[in-house]
C-alpha cells in the first residue's frame, strides 16, 4: 500500500513540473477514493499546496470537480474516526545472523563423490604373512582400497607391518563376517560405491572385478555372487568362497538390523550370517547376473589338483580365463600363476583391440579430413609436435651401440649407461628381431647410426640404420623407425607439508680464500632473513679458520634480531687430511648430535645469493622419509670475460649474459636429519661417522663426491631437481678434486661468444705490434 509519507516526500524533496505534480496529487486523491484513511490536517495540506500550484501554474483543469467532490466527501466523513495505533508485530524482531557457510575440505565430500571399490578379505593371523601378501601384490593396485578382518586373541601377534589390518577381539569366536559389515557401515559405507568380500583363498582378476563394477548402476541395490540354498530356508545366499559383491546402499539398509543378526544367527555359516541378514532388511536374494552382467566364478578343488596342471588346463577349459573368482587356493603358488595366465589374457586382449581401432581408422581415413596422408605413425597415437619458432624445434641425439654424441650443448661424446644403455638395446633388439621375422635369411651385423628425441606430446622417437647381410646382394643397410609411446601418466601421491619448518643452514668455509666470501653471506642473511623474521638458523663451519670479524659480525646480528626467530653461530673444527669434498660429510656428521632428528637442513655454498623464496621451496619440495631437494642454482660467469674492463656488478641477474643454470653443482642440497642419518647408518662401513673432531685428525677420506650421491643409493628417497632463480652463486676459482667441479668451473668461464672475444681481445696488442 502506498502511504501519505510517500507522497509528502514526492511534493518536499524534487522540483516537478505542473504535470508530473498533477499526476502525484491525481494518484493521492485516487487513493483516498479507495477507503485510505487520511486524517484532516493532512488533507488540507494538500489542498493548500494545489490551490498554491494552481494560482502559480494555473492548473485548475487537471482536477475535475468529480474529484473535488470526492475529496470533501472523504474529509466530512472522516473527521467522526478517532485515530488507531496497530502495535501488530512491533518492534521488529532483529535479524538472524547468516550463518557461514563450512565446506568441506575435498570436492569430492561435496559432490558426493565415492571411490569405487572396497576389498574386505577374512583372514587369520596365521594366513596373512603367506596367503594377505599373494592376495595384496595381486589385486590391491587395481581396486580403490584393500584391508584385512582378522579375530584377535589376546596373545596374538603381527609381524607383518605393511599391510591395512583390522583385528576384532571378542570371546565369542565365529561373529568375524558380522564384525566386519558393522565397521564397514559405521565408517566407510558412505566413501565407496561397491563392497567386495572374499577369503584369504580367493583369487580375484581385479581388471573384471573393475569392468563389472563399471557396468552396473549405483542406484541399484546390488547383492551378487554365486548363488547358493540355504538348507533351512527358501532364499539363496552367495557364497563367501567365491565372493560377494554388495553396494553401499544394501550396507547401510542393514547396519540398523547388524545386532539383531548377531543374535539370530550367531551360529549360521559366514555366508548365511551375510544373506540372511539383507534378506531381512531388504527381502534381497544372491543373483548371480545382473544389468547384463555375470559374476563367473571357478571351484580350483574340483578341477585343479597341482599347481603345475592350472597352465596346462587353462587353454582346454574356457571358464578358467572368463572367472572374476578362483576360490579354495590354499598356496602362494596358485595366486601367482593365476595373475600370470590372467594378465597374459589381459595382454592379449589388449592387444586385439589396438588391432581393431587401426583398422577402423584406416577404413574412416579416406573420408576423414586430409585423407590416408593425415594418418599418422603409429596408428592413432598423436602426430609429432610442430615447431612454431628456432627456439621450440626438438634436438634429435645421435647415437651408436655404446656411445651417445652431442646430446648436450656442452658434450661432445658420452658412452651410453644405465637406463640410457638399456633402452637404447631395448630399441635395437625390437627393429632387429622385427626385420628377422619378416626376412629370416637376413643376418643382422650392426649398427650403423641411430638418432633419437624425446617429444613431450608422443614420446620418444627412434630412427635405426641396421647392416644386414644378405646371402645374394650382400651387406645391405635398412632404415627403421621406432617409437615409445607415452601411455599412462600416473600421479604420484605426496604426503602434506607446510611452510612452518625451521631450516637449518649449513655453510662451510673450506679455505682461507672462502673467508671474505663467508662475510658477505652472514650479512646477506641478516638483511633477507633475519630482518624478515624468516624462521631459519644459519650455522658456518669454519676448518682450519680463525672467526676473525665473523664473531663480531654474528653477535651484533643475534642481537639486533633476538626476538626475530633467527640466530647465526659459528663453528670450527681442526682438519689435517687433503680430501676436501668430504668436509660436508664431517660438518653434517659433527652438527647432527646437537640437533633433532626432525630437522630440516640445506647446505648451501658461502658463495651463494640466498633469499627468502628458496627457503618457502626448500620447506615444501622436501619431505621426511619421501623426498630430498637439490635446487639447481644460477652461477655467475667470469666477470673479466663477460664484462671485461667494467665494474663487477652488484646485482646478480637472470641473464643469458650474466650465467646459466648449472646442472654439475650438486652441492646444494636439502634434506631431513632423520634421513640422513639413516642414509650414514646404511653406508657405515664405506664411511665411518664422524663423532667428535678427533675423528678427524689423520686421513680423512669419502668415497662420495657429494651428499646427493651418497641418497642416490637411498632407492626409498625420492629425489628432486630443479632450477631455482632465487638461488644464485657469485663466480669463485675453486680447486677441484672432482669431474664435475672441473666441468661446472669450466662452463663459468663463459658462453662462447664471450670467450671468442675475450680471446680476440687478447690477440689484437699482439697483431697490432
Amino acid at each position: 500500500m502506498w502511504s501519505l509519507r510517500m507522497v509528502d516526500r514526492l511534493f518536499c524533496c524534487r522540483p516537478f513540473t505542473p504535470i508530473l505534480i498533477g499526476i502525484c496529487v491525481g494518484v493521492t486523491i485516487s487513493l483516498i477514493v479507495t477507503n485510505v484513511r487520511i486524517e484532516n490536517n493532512c488533507l488540507e495540506n494538500i489542498s493548500v499546496l494545489r490551490d498554491s500550484f494552481d494560482r502559480s501554474h494555473n492548473i485548475d483543469s487537471i482536477f475535475t470537480d468529480d474529484s473535488k467532490n470526492l475529496q470533501e466527501e472523504n474529509t466530512e466523513d472522516l473527521s467522526d474516526y478517532d485515530p488507531r495505533i496497530n502495535l501488530a508485530g512491533k518492534p521488529h524482531s532483529a535479524k538472524k545472523e547468516p550463518q557461514t557457510l563450512i565446506r568441506p575440505r575435498y570436492l569430492s565430500t561435496e559432490l558426493g563423490i565415492k571411490e569405487k571399490n572396497f576389498v574386505a578379505v577374512l583372514s587369520s593371523i596365521k594366513q596373512i604373512p603367506s596367503l594377505g601378501l599373494a592376495i595384496n601384490e595381486t589385486l590391491a593396485h587395481h581396486v580403490s582400497r584393500l584391508a584385512f578382518f582378522v579375530e584377535v586373541a589376546g596373545t596374538d601377534k603381527l609381524d607383518v607391518k605393511t599391510l591395512p589390518i583390522v583385528g576384532f577381539k571378542d570371546s565369542q569366536q565365529g561373529l568375524l563376517t558380522l564384525h566386519t559389515l558393522k565397521y564397514l557401515a559405521d565408517k566407510l559405507a558412505v566413501g565407496y560405491s561397491y563392497f567386495f568380500f572374499i577369503k584369504d583363498t580367493t583369487y580375484v582378476d581385479g581388471r573384471k572385478l573393475d569392468n563389472l563394477t563399471k557396468h552396473i548402476s549405483i542406484t541399484e541395490n546390488v547383492y551378487m555372487g554365486l548363488p547358493g540354498t540355504h538348507p533351512t530356508s527358501n532364499p539363496s545366499v552367495c557364497s563367501l568362497d567365491s565372493g560377494i559383491l554388495i553396494s553401499s546402499s544394501v550396507l547401510l539398509a542393514i547396519s540398523p538390523l547388524l545386532e539383531t543378526c548377531t543374535e539370530e544367527f550367531a551360529f549360521n555359516s559366514d555366508d548365511e550370517k551375510i544373506g540372511l541378514c539383507i534378506f531381512k532388511a531388504l527381502n534381497l536374494t544372491c543373483q548371480s547376473q545382473l544389468q547384463g552382467q555375470t559374476f563367473l566364478t571357478f571351484n580350483l578343488d574340483a578341477h585343479i589338483s597341482d599347481v603345475r596342471q592350472l597352465e596346462k588346463a587353462w587353454e582346454s577349459q574356457p571358464e578358467l580365463s572368463n572367472a572374476l573368482t578362483y576360490f579354495h587356493a590354499r598356496e602362494t603358488a596358485y595366486f601367482f600363476m593365476l595373475n600370470k595366465q590372467t594378465c597374459n589374457v589381459a595382454l592379449q586382449n589388449i592387444k586385439y583391440s589396438i588391432r581393431e581401432m587401426e583398422t577402423s581408422i584406416l577404413r574412416l581415413a579416406p573420408d576423414a579430413p586430409g585423407g590416408l596422408q593425415a594418418v599418422t605413425w603409429p596408428v592413432g597415437y598423436s602426430p609429432p609436435s610442430k615447431q612454431d619458432t628456432r627456439f621450440s624445434v626438438l634436438h634429435w641425439e645421435y647415437f651408436n651401440e655404446t656411445h651417445v654424441y652431442f646430446d648436450t650443448e656442452h658434450s661432445a661424446v658420452k658412452p651410453l649407461a644405465g637406463p640410457h644403455l638399456q633402452d637404447v638395446e631395448d630399441v635395437i633388439n625390437a627393429a632387429v628381431k622385427t626385420v628377422l621375422k619378416e626376412s629370416p635369411e637376413l643376418k643382422y651385423l650392426r649398427v650403423s647410426s641411430g638418432y633419437k628425441r624425446f617429444d613431450p606430446t608422443r614420446g620418444m622417437d627412434y630412427i635405426l640404420d641396421l647392416c644386414f647381410s644378405d646371402p645374394v646382394k650382400g651387406k645391405i643397410t635398412l632404415r627403421m623407425e621406432g617409437c615409445r609411446p607415452i601411455t599412462h601418466v600416473d600421479t604420484v601421491p605426496m604426503p602434506y607439508v607446510t611452510e612452518s619448518s625451521i631450516v637449518h643452514i649449513i655453510a662451510i668455509v673450506r679455505e682461507e680464500e672462502e673467508f671474505s666470501a663467508a662475510e658477505k653471506f652472514v650479512a646477506s642473511f641478516g638483511k633477507n632473513m633475519m630482518a624478515k623474521s624468516d624462521k631459519s638458523e644459519l650455522h658456518l663451519v669454519l676448518f682450519n679458520q680463525n672467526t676473525g670479524n665473523l664473531k663480531a659480525l654474528a653477535q651484533t646480528l643475534n642481537t639486533q634480531y633476538k626476538k626475530m626467530g633467527s640466530k647465526i653461530s659459528i663453528i670450527t673444527y681442526k682438519f689435517s687430511g687433503s680430501n676436501r669434498s668430504a668436509l660436508d660429510f664431517a660438518a653434517v656428521d659433527l652438527i647432527s648430535s646437537k640437533m633433532e632428528p626432525g630437522a630440516l637442513f640445506f647446505l648451501c655454498s658461502p658463495f651463494t645469493e640466498i633469499y627468502p623464496d628458496v627457503l618457502n621451496r626448500v620447506r615444501i619440495n622436501t619431505i621426511s622419509g619421501w623426498q630430498l631437494f637439490s635446487p639447481i642454482p644460477f652461477a655467475e660467469y667470469n666477470p673479466d670475460v663477460s664484462f671485461p674492463g667494467s665494474s663487477k656488478s652488484e646485482a646478480l641477474n637472470i641473464s643469458t649474459n650474466q650465467g646459466f643454470y648449472d646442472l654439475h653443482e650438486t652441492q646444494h642440497i636439502s634434506f631431513y636429519m632423520a634421513d640422513y642419518l639413516s642414509a650414514r647408518k646404511a653406508f657405515e662401513s664405506e664411511q665411518p661417522l664422524v663423532k667428535s673432531d678427533h675423528d678427524l685428525q689423520g686421513e680423512f677420506s669419502s668415497p662420495y663426491e657429494t651428499i646427493l650421491s651418497m641418497f642416490t643409493r637411498m632407492h626409498q628417497l625420492h629425489i628432486l631437481r630443479a632450477v631455482e632463480p632465487h638461488l644464485r652463486i657469485r663466480y669463485h676459482e675453486r680447486k677441484c678434486e672432482t669431474r664435475r667441479c672441473l666441468q661446472s668451473f669450466l662452463l663459468s668461464q663463459g658462453t662462447r661468444s664471450q670467450l671468442a672475444q675475450f680471446a680476440l681481445d687478447r690477440e689484437s696488442p699482439a697483431v697490432a705490434g
